[in-house]
């Protein structure tokens, strides 16, 4: 099974906001060079909650290294493939952020490529939330879903966002 993940992520700062891509992108599966980088974006915390974040995953090459990143809507998308264990090192990834830079806004929305589930993450004050739905099975269900775990995803997200099945043409067989 594989699972796919897209973590969103802004910071108000520029400069930081590229250091967060450049931790993403330029560790090349290196742990050392991924604890400089977050040393570089929080002196005080940061080598520490790298080493946090690196002993709950097995390898960083796979499981911190996005497939891409890409900017929309004022964040940055890392778009993440991983084996049955993805739900769990997004959480892990999304709490270390969090720890990381507390002003950051970031959640993540995935998926299974087996049957249609969807998992969601949004941080409500300091806690991580999670909720699961599985979309396209009934109707009436699709409604509840979309007004429900869509509709509370989405609230501080931009527009032009619109992460889930439900909101994808591609999966609906018509416009969303």
């Amino acid at each position: 099974m594989e699972l796919h993940s897209n973590l969103y992520f802004r910071h108000a700062d520029a400069e930081i906001m590229a250091k967060l891509d450049a931790l993403l992108q330029q560790h090349q599966g290196d742990a050392e060079l991924f604890k400089q980088y977050a040393y570089n974006l929080n002196p005080f915390e940061g080598e520490q909650l790298a080493q946090d974040l690196l002993d709950q995953v097995d390898q960083i090459e796979y499981d911190l290294a996005p497939e891409s990143v890409y900017h929309f809507a004022d964040y940055s998308v890392a778009h993440f493939v991983h084996g049955s264990d993805g739900a769990e090192i997004i959480e892990a990834l999304l709490n270390f952020l969090k720890n990381l830079l507390p002003q950051i806004h970031t959640q993540a929305w995935g998926c299974g490529d087996d049957d249609p589930w969807e998992f969601w993450f949004k941080f409500e004050d300091d806690t991580l939330i999670r909720q699961d739905d599985e979309p396209l099975n009934d109707a009436d269900e699709d409604q509840q879903i979309k007004a429900t775990i869509y509709a509370w995803w989405h609230q501080e997200m931009p527009a032009e966002i619109k992460e889930g099945f439900l909101n994808d043409a591609q999966y609906q067989g018509h416009e969303a």
